[in-house]
């Protein structure tokens, strides 16, 4: 593996920054850019087990992306190579219909000279692109601007929050504490199978832009911000679907995605 990350991360001029935390946000950025959002192996009904070998199978070498417990799976396997002593931890999100699943997020956790740290590339197009410290100043990233701070709630005493025009709202909580990779597999057979899941309906995916956020669905192509401002494209057809995504994902993507758009078709024929 440490070959693979060594190239990665050679184009993002990682080691001509001289910080950790700078080193840090480039992984986040190329994560950022490389490997998008997605839950089609959710929609394939793909159960293979989370382990370090899966992850760099299916996204180092098949260019992939995936939900929150692979990508920050990857990260965390990169950023391991890279000497960080990070770990795994798990929370639970926030929505406008309360709390979801209980701890189905995961992300990275860093102490650093006595101060923690959230490290996430799993959370959708909301991606804040640099490590968040705790209790401490807000960052800026074309998704918008997060926190971490301390705040007791029933699922945990720490909040990462968004910026709205309402003020900040709270997008998952967790308490500091670590997990193994086997949470990862509860996580994902949740995920899988659980009437709340918001992941095994239909097809979801994000990416972030230089200074958009992209994501689609079965309905829509939704561009937020830019120099062209908030855009919707409607699909009619699953063909409009499937060009839609040739033309902002990459291909082992867009061949997944033909593969979901197939089974749904055969489903649709043998009702």
């Amino acid at each position: 593996m440490g070959e693979q990350i060594r190239a990665l991360i050679k184009e993002q001029n990682y080691f001509s920054a001289d910080d950790d935390l700078k080193r840090i946000q480039l992984v986040q950025e190329l994560l950022a850019a490389r490997f998008p959002f997605e839950n089609l192996d959710v929609l394939l009904k793909v159960e293979t087990p989370i382990t370090p070998r899966f992850i760099e199978e299916k996204m180092l070498q098949h260019g992939r992306g995936g939900l929150c417990y692979e990508l920050n799976a990857l990260q965390h396997l990169i950023l391991r190579e890279l000497g960080y002593n990070v770990f795994l931890s798990s929370a639970t999100v926030s929505s406008g219909n309360g709390w979801a699943e209980d701890r189905t997020h995961v992300l990275n956790l860093l102490y650093r000279e006595e101060k923690l740290y959230a490290i996430d590339s799993g959370f959708g197009s909301n991606l804040p692109l640099h490590p968040i410290e705790l209790d401490g100043p807000f960052v800026t990233s074309p998704a918008g601007s997060f926190r971490l701070c301390t705040l007791k709630t029933e699922k945990g005493t720490i909040a990462f929050q968004s910026k709205n025009e309402q003020g900040w709202e709270t997008r998952y909580a967790f308490y500091p504490e670590k997990v193994e990779w086997k949470d990862l597999n509860r996580i994902k057979k949740e995920i899988h199978n659980s009437a709340r899941s918001l992941f095994n309906r239909e097809l979801l995916m994000a990416r972030l832009l230089p200074e958009s956020t992209l994501s689609v669905n079965e309905d829509r192509l939704q561009i937020k911000g830019g120099k062209n401002g908030n855009q919707k494209l409607h699909f009619s057809t699953y063909d409009e679907m499937l060009e839609s995504i040739k033309v902002n994902f990459p291909e082992s993507i867009y061949q997944a995605a033909v593969q979901y758009v197939h089974t749904k078709r055969e489903g649709m024929e043998n009702a």
